[in-house]
């Protein structure tokens, strides 16, 4: 058996670069992680569950509150000390210091020198978040659009933070062809650009935007049980034109065999706070199927949980 500091010594040596492909990458991630639950003892399980998650967690929302993640990332992202985070964000330098203490102690950042930081991969993803475009062919629809109707209407959107990553995707589409809805306490005094139009919509009522040649939902449909879904799909199909009209589901999916925590995690959170759930690619099946819709393709981008199933009218 190799001694302790050789096999640390090749574990240093290891990183997200290191394998070939991204499959080969998840299984060594895997038998990383069963390896980890094999040396750690019953203690440290239970420390880790217990009281270092949620310390962690908690620092990481906090830094991300103060657009640490964010703003260090747009300066180039360079290493630095705690006194630079703080003048950066404005945040106060102790508070940083202590949340970055916890983070680097999870090897979320890398403390290069006393109270001195640097971004790791998972760090530099905070600051950005993957946009529709960056898993779906966007393009192939803004180019074949009928100038009198709407592109994209995202259907419970929220503040629009997906719509503005399109928008910043395809900057030149005209004003007002894409429709933010969402509740009228969400979007009552939402700012949005010129190109975006926000409309206070319940989506258990008919769809008012007839034709668009995109509707979106992004983790919307999990929140619902399968027969509310199937009820706000419906209306969603209502008003699609058929070989013209597409919906977008951008949710997880659940592998049917040794599915990912991230997701199952997701399942159990809707189940407790919603009685809904998280779906395999059978079950989205079944509930777009019942809805009069079908589905195309289903999109699955290499490092991510969420993929977008492309769906028209049956």
């Amino acid at each position: 058996m190799a001694s302790a500091d050789k096999l640390i010594t090749d574990l240093h040596g290891i990183s997200g670069s290191s394998f070939a492909n991204e499959a080969e990458r998840v299984r060594a991630r895997d038998a990383l992680f069963e390896a980890l639950r094999k040396v750690q003892s019953p203690w440290d399980i239970v420390w880790d569950h217990n009281w270092v998650t949620g310390a962690t967690n908690a620092s990481v929302k906090t830094l991300i509150d103060a657009g640490v993640f964010k703003k260090w990332a747009e300066c180039g992202g360079s290493p630095k000390t705690c006194a630079e985070l703080s003048e950066l964000t404005g945040a106060d330098e102790l508070l940083i210091k202590r949340m970055m203490r916890q983070i680097s102690g999870q090897h979320l950042v890398i403390e290069t020198a006393e109270d001195t930081f640097a971004l790791t991969p998972w760090a530099n993803a905070l600051a950005t978040d993957p946009a529709l475009c960056a898993v779906y062919p966007t393009s192939t629809v803004v180019s074949d659009t009928k100038p009198d109707r709407a592109l994209v209407v995202d259907i419970g959107g929220s503040k629009g933070h997906d719509l503005e990553k399109f928008r910043l995707c395809h900057p030149d589409i005209p004003d007002g062809s894409l429709i933010l809805q969402d509740l009228p306490d969400v979007v009552k005094d939402v700012q949005v650009n010129r190109a975006i139009v926000a409309q206070q919509y319940d989506f258990f009522t008919p769809q008012p935007v007839k034709g668009a040649r995109v509707y979106f939902m992004h983790n919307v449909l999990h929140d619902w049980p399968d027969d509310s879904a199937v009820m706000i799909l419906k209306n969603i199909a209502s008003a699609m034109e058929k070989g013209y009209s597409k919906l977008l589901i951008h949710e997880s999916l659940i592998s049917r065999v040794n599915p990912l925590a991230r997701v199952t995690v997701s399942d159990i959170t809707m189940m407790a706070c919603l009685a809904a759930k998280e779906r395999t690619e059978i079950e989205w099946g079944e509930v777009i199927r019942n809805s009069g819709l079908r589905v195309v393709k289903i999109w699955r981008p290499p490092q991510s949980v969420e993929s977008v199933i492309e769906v028209e009218l049956d």
